[in-house]
């Protein structure tokens, strides 16, 4: 019962919610480079440090788990991400600490009856036996004030946990919900920039060489559609009674069976006319009514197994609705190949004139955003930013992808600024952040719910901003180099 307590005994991590986030990352292992200290202290977040004895345990921790693949333990890229999961600990450590909350004692004693351990301490008017619970602590190499110590901390983390953890649990401290609220609500006013593909098509070139290399390049985006050519028959009901239909059905299916080299043979005997139809491909087609049964998947399905493809035999027949029946085959397999190139060129022209224009609105793009971090508030040539609009993190308007982490991910600081993104297959985007403002008040908990159900606080982004909310305040220094 006490391991998993014992296990955190000497960096008192109290099980503060291990949070990993690979695409996440507070500062590369460059950062620590250039750094150097007499003490043992590695990072410090506000007045938390991170010992070098604290990361090599969990290193150790960490590595035991990967069984014979300890050669990645040693990487540095595994150290760097055991520091980060470390950095963001403390960083939760440093918010509970800085919002100051208590854990009574009532509390307290609460929850260390959940352990069965401690509940068998308990005397005949109801209390704990003292001396025997203060040895069961050090029989499992912990003093009462750090056991308890561990214990407050896991459950002023509680809340927090709950509130990141996306469980539905509505958390029982305002501070907390308000730090998370503000960090979700925050509003910022946001102008654009568009440098798009079109703008540039004009100014252009494409020469025969630039249309021949990439059809030469690319030639899976010039292949034709599996098709084949068929032959079928159909075989109805119509206005016979079922008796003598299933008995009529049954020779059908059979002959098309036993006589599968050609539909003539079946054809002939039921008076059936043998219809065909060239290109089907594996969704039918769309010039016959849905109802058609060359348009059944079923029927579909079987005509383009593999080995009715290679055989040109009957396929069974198959019913495609109550009382008919269709048996067909193959005559001619199209499989996918590559489109002559002139049938294409047309098209390709247009894909390298828009790839060409892509690249030209992308450096446009970049060289105005050089000019405009330099100072955001100048004037740009034949350029002008959109009408200015507030967005938060739980209202963001159309942004999304890219864009929306590259101006929710901004630092606060210094504004108004400029960050840019690349909009694949349209060019370049440059939003200019005037001002911060707080966000509507509501009740936290209320807000807390609707964010759960729609899946944001499970979003890494959000969570990141979050943690990076709390970095700014604490200011992480790193140290010295620890590898």
């Amino acid at each position: 019962m006490f391991d998993s307590v014992r296990q955190h005994q000497k960096i008192l991590q109290a099980i503060l919610l291990v949070l990993i986030f690979p695409s996440f990352v507070f500062l590369g292992i460059e950062s620590y480079k250039g750094f150097s200290t007499s003490n043992n202290d590695i990072v410090k977040i506000g007045d938390l440090t991170i010992t070098q004895l604290e990361l090599d345990n969990a290193v150790k921790s960490q590595s035991s788990r990967l069984g014979s693949n300890q050669s990645l333990a040693q990487t540095p890229a595994f150290k760097n991400a055991i520091l980060n999961q470390l950095i963001q600990q403390k960083l939760l450590a440093f918010d509970i600490k800085d919002l100051n909350l208590q854990v009574s004692s009532e509390m307290l004693a609460k929850e260390l009856l959940k352990f069965p351990e401690i509940v068998a301490l308990k005397k005949s008017d109801g209390s704990i036996d003292t001396d025997k619970y203060r040895q069961l602590l050090e029989n499992n190499g912990l003093t009462v004030s750090q056991f308890e110590a561990i214990k407050r901390s896991e459950i002023m983390n509680g809340s927090l946990q709950n509130a990141l953890s996306s469980n539905g649990v509505v958390i029982s401290s305002s501070k907390i919900s308000d730090r998370i609220i503000t960090s979700m609500s925050t509003e910022r006013e946001v102008q654009a920039m568009f440098f798009t593909s079109n703008d540039y098509l004009k100014t252009v070139q494409v020469q025969d060489s630039d249309i021949s290399d990439y059809y030469q390049a690319n030639p899976a985006q010039f292949q034709s559609t599996p098709s084949v050519d068929v032959e079928y028959i159909t075989f109805s009901k119509q206005g016979e009674d079922e008796t003598t239909f299933a008995k009529k059905a049954d020779q059908f299916a059979n002959m098309v069976y036993e006589q599968a080299d050609s539909l003539k043979p079946t054809a002939d005997t039921f008076k059936l006319k043998i219809e065909s139809q060239a290109d089907l491909t594996t969704r039918g087609l769309s010039n016959l009514p849905k109802s058609h049964p060359l348009n059944q998947a079923k029927l579909l399905q079987a005509i383009f197994k593999e080995d009715s493809l290679k055989s040109g035999k009957n396929i069974e027949a198959i019913e495609v609705s109550p009382g008919v029946l269709v048996a067909a085959r193959v005559v001619q397999n199209h499989p996918a190949a590559t489109l002559p190139f002139e049938k294409v060129k047309a098209d390709i022209e247009k894909i390298v004139a828009l790839k060409k224009a892509e690249e030209a609105a992308i450096k446009a793009g970049m060289e105005v955003f050089a000019k405009l971090q330099t100072d955001p508030t100048q004037k740009i040539n034949s350029k002008e930013f959109t009408k200015p609009i507030w967005v938060s993190r739980n209202r963001p308007a159309d942004l999304a992808g890219e864009p929306f982490e590259r101006i929710f991910n901004a630092k606060e600081d210094a504004l108004p600024k400029v960050v840019s993104s690349n909009i694949p297959g349209s060019g370049f985007a440059i939003y200019k952040i005037n001002q911060v403002r707080p966000g509507e008040k509501s009740n936290p908990n209320v807000l807390l719910q609707q964010y759960q159900q729609i899946g944001v606080l499970t979003n890494q982004a959000e969570i990141a901003a979050y943690l990076e909310n709390i970095k700014d305040r604490s200011t992480v220094k790193f140290l010295k180099s620890s590898f």
